[in-house]
């Protein structure tokens, strides 16, 4: 499963590992932690660290502000349900 992830130039730019780019997409298509952790089956700290990790390469001051920015430089993509 991709969950959305786009190879960019900009994600090496950003360096953030694969468990970063997936828990953003996930993030930003409304799974939670828990719910996150349980789909990749890891732990819900290791995702929480992984998205703590991410907003701090992003310069991100929270999750929300962490998701826009990875949106507008390519590095994920959400669903749109309708």
């Amino acid at each position: 499963m991709s969950y959305g992830l786009k190879q960019t130039t900009s994600t090496k730019a950003f360096d953030l590992t694969r468990l970063e780019l997936i828990g953003l997409t996930l993030a930003a298509n409304g799974l939670n932690a828990f719910e996150t952790a349980s789909r990749l089956s890891v732990s819900e700290a290791e995702i929480e660290a992984a998205l703590s990790s991410a907003e701090l390469k992003l310069g991100a001051g929270n999750r929300m502000h962490a998701i826009t920015v990875a949106i507008q430089q390519g590095l994920i993509g959400i669903e749109v349900k309708g």
